[in-house]
């Protein structure tokens, strides 16, 4: 009899967690932010390096942590796809400080009446900072020359939205953020760091 409550539970535990994965909703996989498209510019440096100056908080309100892609991480990538070392000088380095990379959630103040039960209100709005420094460095590692971009984005979220509308959001502004820093860079590094570009 023992036996037979016992399969019994396994069957119902079995049963009801069948049941939660037919019911939560498939994970979104979100392309990756790539700059690889775009034309690199090839530097007279013997190497590349990446380092971030900005330490996040792991803790709201930031919420860098918690998104599908950080602005941080998005412009490793842009500096990888974007900056090719190629040393001819056989000397010298470029370096990518992330200076700022986040991203605060920001309560906004709703209708807790009756009324605002049937109203669909902004929530939550995300404010996001990014600034990226490029700089050129010589062979007793002392900066030459450098240029900075600073890219913002704000928006607010209604309520009600699903893991997967959040984490589309999250990586659109971030998306948005990196193609910024893109833009603005390309315009820098021509006008400022143009001795160090190979044609």
């Amino acid at each position: 009899m023992r036996a037979r409550h016992l399969r019994l539970a396994v069957a119902l535990a079995a049963a009801l967690a069948a049941t939660a994965c037919q019911n939560a909703p498939p994970v979104q996989k979100l392309p990756p932010i790539s700059f690889a498209d775009r034309q690199p510019f090839r530097l007279d440096v013997a190497e590349l390096e990446i380092l971030s100056d900005y330490q996040p908080p792991g803790r709201l309100p930031n919420i860098e942590h918690l998104m599908p892609v950080s602005p941080g991480s998005a412009i490793e990538r842009w500096a990888q796809d974007r900056l090719r070392p190629m040393g001819q000088r056989g000397s010298g380095s470029a370096r990518v400080v992330i200076r700022d990379a986040r991203v605060v959630e920001v309560p906004l103040r709703t209708d807790t009446s009756l009324s605002g039960a049937f109203k669909k209100e902004q929530e939550l709005r995300y404010d996001a900072t990014l600034q990226v420094a490029v700089e050129i460095l010589d062979a007793r590692h002392m900066t030459v020359a450098d240029v900075v971009a600073t890219a913002q984005r704000s928006r607010t979220i209604p309520e009600g939205l699903t893991v997967n509308e959040r984490d589309r959001i999250q990586y659109e502004i971030t998306d948005g953020l990196a193609r910024d820093i893109d833009r603005q860079m390309e315009q820098l590094i021509r006008n400022y760091l143009g001795r160090w570009l190979i044609r």
